[in-house]
């Protein structure tokens, strides 16, 4: 089984209430710790042993005050610990566990009763690791460490300023402001460059000079420190009077910088235009400055953008309110509408609000960038400053532009003035930041990861229609629509999956509100082209000849890419308009499976337009509608199966991406069997009486279609494959959620087909990944519960899961797993008890007379009695089932050590 690296917690019974509570044996622990710590390997088990101390909850704590003098005690010992010592490396990850145990598991009244001067010495304390070991984390990034051991503590710290700052209204107000200058400022610092921060620089101060090799799969900074950024902005907004008028200043200085430095090399290529070296150094530690700002500034003003309308934060919304009095709403507008500018320029700029201010210090930052790339500059630029630019500029756009005032308790008046609708502030960025899109896609067409994050940007500006209906009296967003419909450059140089994008937000901002006669053109001009140009070739009589040329396979890959856009455009409010649009290209798209059997990425393509499809539109499609894609997605599993008959997969070594049209046609029935969770088909009035025929004469079903594409992947699914984590997890998902809504079909399978399947599920179970063994465990309750109903006693489904209560027995009983799988393990295990009553009593019987020591026989003797100590047997009922759950919990806690085998 699997090994738990997770961070276990503590929940003693009361019968550990008289060891535990006695504070002599927390002293012990950090004695102990004392005495070893300088013994790397030792001193990680005692702090693991005081960070489960820190995380003791449950029923050990008879009352609230003895969780406040249990918590105190060890608040106490942990700063008497840290204040007298040099910390070794060793030590950091497992104190920042102890501190994080602490702020998670004891609720925030605990806390907050701490005696008040205790309190603010713990958080003296947090505040000062967290700063140490952020400029520690920051070295061992200069010296390139394998092992990040401050970083991962640095982490840990900064997640439990998150959870400690999502519950501020509980502490004093205003408690946690100096703290959060305080990291806000050490953050800003290591990752600014020398004078103003450390960036770089090796412990003794010296700025390291090697070369940084820039590693292409390296994840993008804003991925991949997004948990630290989210705190750190979180800290900013607690901090706001301080924070963000630094962002400004620091982000204006290094702009002026930057466009100092550019002008100074333009002069310099007029003056003598050869081929000149440039020195770099100065620009890009002024553009790793930029990006660093940019991050914690969009991180700061918004919230990742998850829900339709993300709120501007309530810290952010509040500082702008309190400090509008003494703000000229005309010169802030003037700074906003003057990107050319430098604002310290303008006259009044002091009586300007910050929170714009600091947007315009952005857009100032893309017009020294759009300005560069007009006097052919380019090649001097960074791309990461541009993608920086735009990532900011989509979240901003998300949460402020046409701020809905309705949603707030109080509002800013400069925020309502300048971005509010019916503004001309709101009408001017669009224009802006249209206009930005558009020169972005025209100069970084290369880029492709920056014209992806500009795409997106445009996707932002159209998907609420009240944006787009801006967007669309924008004469050069139908400039852009008619250059995009005639496939000319550079649009049509961009990446296929930007040109999926940018079909995407093309066909959202087609439903803004235009007269018909304007909407008519618009689609006559976006989507009519694309179907005549895909019919004028697929109906040539030599197609079948010509469709491997170079020119004619890039118009069919360019189709399918658009087809894949127009569906991921798919709202409630369109899906009428693009399911028929759509349906017509799908009887081609199976056509064209024929046609390009033997080129696998065009085949991949092909299915990915089915799976996108289903993934953004079953949902809201009623019986006959739903039927209509069923019968497609079965014909196209049809035709893909006999292209695939006796095809064989012998090259174990391949590439996982020659496995693409598996994965795809798992995620295409997977998407299907999604509408019996997720359904907004309701009546079907989005379809306004385009039904008929309801129910009476229905043909395919879900059921019938994913059955037959399991009968298609199910004998390709070896286990070299499942070596692959992405066809793994797709493939336990799709076989979890078939035993979870058709049970009753898995019995009719064909014999092999079912062996197989029962192999799989005692292989995820067993061997793979914790993920896919709690899918796995997930898929054996239904079945059994099918069992159950049908009382069946012969058939293979029966036999097979008398099998899986030995496999799940053991599992929770003999093995160390887990604690998360408990609940799910445990649900398993109930249902087939309930199946296998006898076989179970065996198992038990089993166990307990191969105990030779007569303390742990006695032990889980009476363990296993508490457990099913019901009077009646157990049976299909849910309380029953309910206080089966609660007695394994007590169980596992109490014998889980006792038989654990590795």
């Amino acid at each position: 089984m699997f090994e738990s690296t997770h961070n276990v917690t503590l929940k003693p019974t009361e019968s550990w209430r008289e060891a535990l509570l006695d504070t002599r044996v927390m002293d012990l622990f950090f004695t102990v710790h004392r005495k070893i710590r300088e013994d790397s390997d030792m001193a990680q088990d005692s702090l693991q042993c005081l960070a489960q101390l820190a995380s003791m909850h449950g029923p050990i704590f008879p009352d609230e005050s003895a969780q406040v003098s249990y918590l105190a005690h060890l608040v106490e010992g942990l700063l008497n610990m840290i204040n007298g010592i040099e910390m070794e490396d060793s030590e950091a990850v497992g104190i920042s566990n102890i501190i994080s145990n602490m702020i998670t598991m004891f609720p925030r009244s605990i806390l907050t009763a701490l005696p008040n001067e205790l309190f603010s010495s713990f958080i003296n304390c947090l505040t000062m690791l967290t700063c140490s070991f952020g400029r520690s984390a920051a070295l061992e990034e200069v010296l390139d460490k394998d092992d990040m051991v401050y970083m991962e503590a640095y982490d840990k710290l900064l997640e439990s300023w998150l959870t400690l700052l999502q519950d501020d209204e509980h502490f004093p107000r205003g408690c946690f402001v100096q703290p959060a200058v305080q990291v806000f400022n050490s953050y800003i610092q290591c990752h600014l460059a020398a004078p103003d921060g450390t960036r770089n620089l090796t412990a003794n101060g010296v700025a390291s000079h090697e070369e940084e090799e820039i590693n292409e799969l390296q994840e993008d900074d804003r991925e991949l420190f997004s948990d630290q950024l989210a705190s750190i902005g979180m800290l900013g907004r607690i901090a706001a009077d301080h924070s963000i008028p630094l962002l400004t200043s620091l982000l204006e200085d290094r702009v002026t910088r930057l466009h100092g430095q550019l002008q100074r090399h333009q002069q310099q290529l007029l003056a003598s235009p050869g081929p000149e070296s440039v020195d770099r150094k100065v620009l890009d530690d002024l553009y790793e400055d930029i990006h660093w700002l940019i991050l914690v500034a969009g991180y700061l003003l918004a919230d990742d953008p998850q829900s339709e309308t993300p709120l501007i934060p309530s810290e952010v919304m509040e500082y702008s309110i309190n400090h509008s009095t003494e703000v000229d709403i005309n010169t802030t507008l003037q700074i906003l509408g003057s990107p050319g500018e430098k604002a310290s320029s303008i006259p009044g700029c002091n009586r300007t609000d910050s929170v714009i201010r600091l947007l315009s210090a952005v857009l100032r930052t893309s017009e020294v960038e759009s300005r560069a790339t007009r006097a052919s500059l380019t090649e001097l630029l960074s791309p990461q400053m541009g993608k920086d630019i735009v990532w900011f500029l989509k979240r901003w756009a998300k949460t402020y532009l046409l701020v809905d005032e309705k949603l707030y308790s109080q509002i800013s008046m400069p925020l309502s003035m300048a971005f509010g609708a019916d503004t001309e502030g709101a009408q001017w960025i669009v224009g802006y930041l249209l206009e930005k899109v558009i020169n972005n896609l025209s100069v970084w067409s290369s880029e492709p990861e920056l014209a992806n994050d500009t795409v997106e940007l445009l996707v932002t500006l159209v998907e609420r229609r009240e944006r787009a209906n801006i967007v669309v009296q924008c004469e050069s967003w139908w400039n852009l629509a008619k250059q995009f419909a005639s496939r000319s450059p550079p649009l049509n140089l961009l990446s296929s999956s930007v040109q999926r994008t940018l079909m995407k937000a093309l066909v959202l901002g087609g439903f803004a509100n235009m007269d018909s006669d304007t909407k008519q053109q618009y689609w006559t001009e976006v989507l009519q082209p694309l179907q005549q140009r895909f019919l004028n070739v697929i109906n040539q009589e030599n197609f079948s000849q010509i469709c491997q040329q170079e020119e004619v396979k890039r118009e069919i890959i360019a189709t399918l890419e658009a087809l894949c856009g127009i569906a991921e455009a798919t709202q409630i409010d369109n899906v009428a308009v693009l399911f028929n649009f759509l349906m017509d290209f799908l009887s081609n798209c199976i056509g064209l499976m024929e046609v390009y059997r033997n080129t696998p990425e065009t085949v991949n393509l092909i299915i990915e337009v089915f799976v996108e499809v289903a993934h953004k539109q079953i949902c809201y499609l009623g019986e006959s509608k739903s039927m209509k894609l069923y019968e497609a997605c079965l014909t196209l599993l049809q035709v893909y199966s006999k292209n695939n008959l006796g095809r064989k997969r012998v090259d174990v070594t391949a590439e996982e991406d020659q496995y693409q049209d598996l994965l795809l046609i798992m995620e295409l029935l997977t998407n299907l069997l999604s509408k019996e969770f997720i359904d907004f088909s309701d009546t079907d009035e989005v379809f306004r009486g385009q039904e008929q025929g309801q129910g009476a004469s229905r043909s395919v079903s879900a059921a019938d279609v994913v059955l037959y594409g399991v009968n298609i992947v199910l004998p390709l699914m070896s286990q070299d494959l499942l070596k692959f984590p992405s066809l793994c997890n797709q493939y336990y998902k799709l076989i979890t959620f078939i035993c979870e809504i058709f049970p009753e079909k898995i019995p009719q399978l064909p014999e092999e087909l079912f062996k197989s399947l029962m192999f799989s599920l005692e292989l995820g179970m067993t061997s793979i990944s914790p993920e896919v063994s709690q899918l796995c465990l997930e898929a054996l309750t239904p079945l059994a519960e099918q069992c159950a109903k049908t009382q069946e006693t012969d058939t293979p489904l029966f036999i097979a899961t008398r099998h899986f209560l030995k496999l799940v027995f053991d599992m929770l009983v003999l093995q160390k797993h887990y604690t998360e799988m408990t609940v799910v393990a445990g649900e398993a295990l109930y249902t087939l008890v309930c199946l296998h009553q006898v076989e179970y009593s065996e198992l038990v019987e089993s166990l307990l007379s191969s105990q030779r020591d007569a303390v742990i026989y006695q032990r889980l003797a009476d363990a296993f009695n508490k457990l099913t100590a019901s009077s009646t047997p157990p049976s299909m009922d849910r309380k029953q089932k309910v206080a089966f759950l609660k007695s394994l919990e007590e169980f596992v806690a109490n014998v889980g050590g006792l038989l654990c085998v590795k």
